[in-house]
């Protein structure tokens, strides 16, 4: 049942974000509203997916950064303290935050482990 709710939670927020990226005039102050936990998460998600993601949320941009790389596949705006956080994320976390997309943690690590942030080695 917590799986199910996991997923659920993933996919409305990965509905979410579709939504909100799709704006261009959004800002990303307006991304952030004060009563959503977390700021891009809505509420509901799960204290341990929430715990997997703080490190990242104290990385400017970086938690934007990566879902903007989730829908386009495109890391040019991942930086270096965003890479450095990701990397240091544990693995256990991995499958909580990414859920829908279990291929992108192993390509963000090696992407950042290109950028000369050194990143071990991707566990498919």
């Amino acid at each position: 049942m917590a799986m199910k709710m996991e997923a659920l939670s993933s996919l409305l927020l990965v509905s979410l974000l579709t939504a909100l990226l799709a704006q261009p005039r959004l800002t990303s102050a307006q991304l952030l509203p004060p009563s959503i936990p977390g700021g891009l998460f809505p509420p509901g998600t799960a204290p341990d997916v929430l715990k997997c993601w703080s490190s990242l949320t104290g990385v400017n941009g970086c938690v934007l950064g990566i879902f903007q790389s989730v829908f386009s596949l495109q890391f040019g705006k991942i930086s270096a303290d965003c890479c450095k956080a990701f990397v240091a994320v544990e693995d256990s976390c991995l499958p909580k935050m990414f859920p829908l997309t279990p291929f992108f943690p192993p390509m963000l690590k090696n992407i950042c482990a290109l950028q000369g942030n050194p990143a071990p080695p991707a566990r498919i």
